[in-house]
């Protein structure tokens, strides 16, 4: 499936991500995804749930304003839904 990618350093892409939570992961670099959604539930991203212990974390800004918390590193934007 092709999905935006909002990468930390303000770029976008849309990719073929593939269809489950091993594939998001690999897209994103993560070891451990999570899915955080928007407070008004209107986007869904899959984010690294570690992103906060790397040695140089790179806060995703455009991720973090949308989702009001701090969001670290690449993410993939979902419609809700999308996921389950």
């Amino acid at each position: 499936m092709k999905r935006r990618i909002l990468r930390a350093d303000g770029t976008t892409e849309r990719i073929e991500v593939g269809n489950g939570y091993k594939d998001w992961n690999a897209a994103i670099g993560a070891r451990i995804g999570e899915l955080v959604v928007s407070p008004d539930g209107s986007l869904e991203f899959w984010c690294d749930e570690e992103g906060g212990n790397r040695e140089e974390p790179a806060l995703n800004i455009a991720a973090s304003m949308l989702v009001r918390r701090q969001i670290v590193g690449d993410v993939i934007a979902f419609f809700p839904g999308d996921i389950m």
